[in-house]
């Protein structure tokens, strides 16, 4: 575990001092979070700056996710590519479905407006994310190296940050490059609460929409996923974290009952009988005359089916 010094030390441990955990080996000993959230150039920072809205967007958290949508989703029996408004699209690397709802993981891949690739992203806990931005030549943004072959001279050098929740209290961060890494105790926030809200977080929001109903009309579903970055200036008491939203997309709202294709509420077959307008042909299944066209509900074979 590499770690850097930042700000004032305020406890110095012997090199290559680590506790040992019963049954579990041997584990360094948390570094400060307050010292590294509380450096303008800690690596997340730095990510940020380098960065910036590179894939994404200023977002909020306070916006209604569904007015503000940036993109949408063709179908809502395949959100496996959503359509981003301004160009490009997002790929989900395992496509979710409407019954899985509200998601608590996701992988997708950002493509711009050209299909190069700008990112991707796997998230499987607020704390336990792994975001990656590739380079860029903001001169030339098609290309993957300089003309000569050699590494991007660019303002945008990407990489990967990660974060992983290791247990409630405690979070490993690993910088881009790999040549940083912490392991935090969040425990001790207490002692710099007007930095909590800087810590590394993502959100992932989502719904899968509401059907039309008798009192109200049908409503879309979406799925949303931000990152929060630490202000460029932490020590700004007026400072706020950097949200950024890397897609917002709208998902068509289920179809009401009754012309769903599903046998639902009071249906006695596939939209059709019951308080459907529809009534059911010949052979489906009925509770009452009137939930048949022929207006003959009886006993055929044991079950209750409309009859000639």
């Amino acid at each position: 575990m590499i770690a850097r010094a930042f700000g004032i030390a305020l406890f110095v441990a012997p090199i290559g001092l680590v506790v040992s955990l019963g049954g579990c080996g041997t584990r360094e000993l948390p570094q400060d979070i307050c010292n590294w959230l509380a450096d303008a150039n800690n690596c997340h920072a730095r990510f940020a700056n380098d960065v910036g809205q590179q894939c994404g967007y200023a977002g909020s958290r306070a916006n209604d996710p569904i007015a503000s949508t940036t993109g949408y989703f063709a179908a809502r029996d395949d959100l496996s590519l959503c359509i981003k408004n301004a160009g490009g699209q997002v790929l989900l690397g395992s496509a979710p479905t409407p019954d899985m709802f509200p998601l608590t993981e996701i992988e997708f891949t950002l493509l711009d407006a050209k299909a190069a690739e700008c990112g991707k992203v796997s998230f499987v806990g607020e704390q336990s994310y792994q975001v990656t931005i590739n380079p860029v030549d903001k001169d030339n943004p098609g290309a993957s190296t300089e003309p000569d072959g050699s590494p991007l001279q660019d303002d945008i050098t990407g990489g990967t940050f990660s974060v992983a929740a290791d247990g409630p209290d405690v979070i490993d961060v690993s910088c881009p490059g790999g040549e940083e890494t912490f392991t935090f105790n969040k425990l001790v926030l207490d002692k710099c609460s007007a930095l909590t809200s800087f810590q590394p977080r993502a959100f992932l929001d989502s719904s899968p929409g509401a059907p039309e109903s008798t009192s109200s009309p049908a409503v879309d579903g979406y799925i949303r996923f931000q990152i929060l970055y630490p202000p460029e200036d932490p020590t700004d008491p007026n400072a706020q974290g950097r949200l950024i939203e890397y897609f917002n997309c709208r998902i068509p709202a289920p179809p009401a009952p009754c012309v769903d294709g599903v046998k639902n509420n009071d249906e006695t077959d596939i939209d059709c009988g019951g308080s459907c307008a529809a009534t059911c042909a010949e052979g489906q299944g009925c509770n009452v005359n009137a939930d048949c066209t022929s207006g003959n509900c009886g006993l055929n074979g044991g079950f209750q089916q409309c009859l000639p």
